[in-house]
């Protein structure tokens, strides 16, 4: 019964294992699997590394940091860059680098520093979804709601949250000595009872309600994203038709005023309506933009480039957030499928559904680092602050002398 906790990603992840439990080999995918866990996640740990880092430094460094959804993205980084860390020490363990994950003491420390890392991302993860929302379906609140010092304060409280839920894998977790005499670092046999109903709640807590809210809010965000779009249309349609309007009307009278018979002139007028409709056009488009719910005051250019501003953050906290669905449900979806089907029946699970889960783990570890190429990739202002900040630092070592005059 060891390995049900390993095969359902041991709560949130904590019990990060990189090699294969005694008794499943996944037959001939055996090798494939030991190329991917020798090779893939290192990569993993190093495009991790230098992401999140730069992802740290460009929101906390350059302008960006005015902006509450930066200190969420900030954070985010942090709690990834700890998970990673921690699969670094595992996998170094495992492939006897240095042996530090399976001593006592290390053990639960490593165990603890992963599961706060991966239930802080997780819920970082709800916590700028909800703003996002907020500030897309209250967009005159936003200011007042949205705030730096409140994103602080959240992030304050879901770390402290976050610590102290998981204390209890200090007792829960310990060194196990094998058949073989290897040490591991496991969960304690005596734990195993008490683990089924932390397991719920965690399963609860970690996983349907994040996974609920999330994609809920994003269907949402991006139902608002839609009728934004079609309102930035209808404004400038409406723009466009009172500028011809304007020009239509200037021609008119210019044209009037050097006519000296008025009625040459009333019938100038009433062809130059019948020729240029644009008036009956912009009447018709206001009484349609009336109709619609979704559009209240005209924009001006100043409120567009606003709103576009917003859309744009928007656009990539959904993009980050739809991956981490994504990349986080395979996991989730076999995690669940062994706690209902096995775990609370005392059933062993299958070989081929450890194997699936090694494959689901590879893409739930990729998640920690694959934040910082979806920013490079989506976020215009992000890389505009990136490469001021690395070419500020570049000419910065490229002045500093080599030896300095005592």
């Amino acid at each position: 019964m060891r390995h049900l906790l390993q095969l359902a990603g041991n709560l949130s992840g904590e019990f990060v294992n990189s090699t294969f439990p005694h008794g499943y080999y996944c037959g001939a995918f055996f090798s494939y699997l030991r190329l991917l866990h020798t090779y893939y996640i290192p990569v993993i740990i190093g495009v991790g590394f230098v992401g999140n880092l730069l992802s740290c430094v460009v929101f906390l460094s350059s302008h960006l940091k005015m902006r509450s959804s930066s200190c969420y993205l900030a954070a985010l980084a942090a709690a990834d860059f700890g998970f990673l860390c921690v699969v670094l020490v595992v996998h170094c363990s495992f492939n006897d680098v240095f042996d530090l994950y399976n001593t006592d003491g290390w053990c639960q420390f490593f165990v603890y520093v992963s599961s706060v890392c991966a239930s802080l991302s997780v819920w970082l993860i709800v916590a700028f979804t909800v703003e996002r929302f907020i500030a897309v379906q209250w967009p005159l609140q936003r200011p007042h709601i949205c705030t730096v010092s409140r994103a602080k304060a959240v992030v304050l409280g879901l770390t402290a949250l976050a610590m102290v839920s998981q204390v209890y894998l200090f007792w829960i977790a310990g060194v196990i000595q094998k058949e073989d005499d290897k040490p591991e670092c496991e969960m304690r046999p005596t734990y195993f009872e008490f683990m089924k109903i932390v397991n719920f709640v965690d399963t609860v807590a970690t996983l349907i309600v994040p996974f609920v809210l999330i994609v809920t809010m994003n269907m949402m965000i991006g139902r608002n994203l839609l009728l934004f779009r079609r309102r930035l249309q209808a404004s400038s349609i409406d723009e466009y038709l009172d500028t011809e309007t304007d020009k239509t009307e200037l021609q008119h009278s210019n044209a009037q005023s050097g006519s000296s018979n008025r009625r040459q002139g009333s019938q100038q007028s009433h062809i130059s309506q019948k020729s240029n409709p644009w008036r009956s056009i912009k009447k018709f488009n206001n009484n349609q933009l009336e109709r619609c719910p979704c559009i209240h005051i005209k924009m001006s250019a100043r409120n567009v480039a606003s709103a576009k501003s917003q859309q744009n953050i928007t656009k990539m906290l959904l993009l980050i957030s739809s991956v981490f669905v994504a990349l986080n449900s395979p996991s989730y979806v076999i995690r669940l499928s062994v706690y209902f089907g096995f775990t609370l029946q005392e059933k062993e699970p299958p070989e081929t559904l450890y194997c699936v889960q090694q494959l689901a783990m590879l893409l739930y570890y990729t998640n920690f680092s694959i934040n910082f190429l979806l920013y490079a990739m989506c976020g215009v202002t992000f890389r505009r602050c990136l490469w001021q900040l690395l070419r500020s630092n570049l000419k910065r070592l490229a002045g500093t002398p080599f030896y300095s005059k005592w």
